[in-house]
This record gives structure tokens, C-alpha cells and sequence, in this order.
């Protein structure tokens, strides 16, 4: 993947070594036993290792909005029936949890994780 792929804001972010659509829990279930889905979904972005610089890029982003704002975010495109290949979508109105990282290897934070939230697809 190219630098830049991925974003927040507008800024381009490290490329994740790891990221997923998280798969979504049924909220309850029907009459007929089919069960309903959150009508929003979730992205997990993973890194192994990262610069201090990179993590501080996106807690800045997190602290620039917190829980007061949304994000306009780039992810890979969610499959649906119109998908034909992969590529990247700009997602509006997404919120994001505060990144959690692992513990330190020397100077570099390990086992970073940034969940999305909010996403409309």
C-alpha cells in the first residue's frame, strides 16, 4: 500500500501492518430468528511498531476532536454489491477510539491499535 493510502482529517497516516472491518454482533433477534445488525460498522487499524512520531500524529488527532467531533477518514472500501476491486473510500461523520499502545521497545511504541467508529457504509 502506498503512503498516504490511509488518512485521518485529510492527513495521511503510517500504513497499518494490520487492519480489518470488525465483524459486527447481533443487536437482538427477530420474530422469525434472524438476528439485527448495528446499522454502522467498525475499522481496527494494527501496528507491530511504530515511531514516537506516528503515535503522537494520531493521538494529536485524537485529542484535536475527542469525543466532541467526527473524523472524515480513509479506509479500504467496505464490499458491497457494487464493489468490483479494491480501493480506498473517504468515510464522513466516523468517530474514533483513543489509540491504545503496548509496551515500549526501546523507544518505540509496540502493539499500537486505533479503532473507527461510526462508519456508515
Amino acid at each position: 500500500m502506498a503512503q498516504g493510502d490511509y488518512q485521518i482529517n485529510g492527513h495521511a497516516i503510517l500504513s497499518p501492518s494490520q487492519g480489518r472491518w470488525v465483524p459486527r454482533r447481533p443487536l437482538d433477534v427477530q420474530g422469525d430468528n434472524r438476528p439485527i445488525y448495528s446499522g454502522v460498522r467498525e475499522y481496527e487499524l494494527k501496528w507491530r511498531l511504530m515511531s514516537y512520531e506516528d503515535w503522537a500524529t494520531l493521538q494529536a488527532n485524537f485529542n484535536a476532536i475527542e469525543s466532541t467531533g467526527s473524523y472524515n477518514v480513509r479506509l479500504p472500501t467496505f464490499p458491497s454489491i457494487t464493489g468490483s476491486s479494491w480501493g480506498f473510500t473517504t468515510y464522513s461523520g466516523c468517530t474514533m477510539a483513543e489509540p491504545m499502545i503496548g509496551p515500549f521497545f526501546e523507544s518505540y511504541p509496540s502493539s499500537v491499535v486505533l479503532l473507527i467508529t461510526n462508519i456508515v457504509v
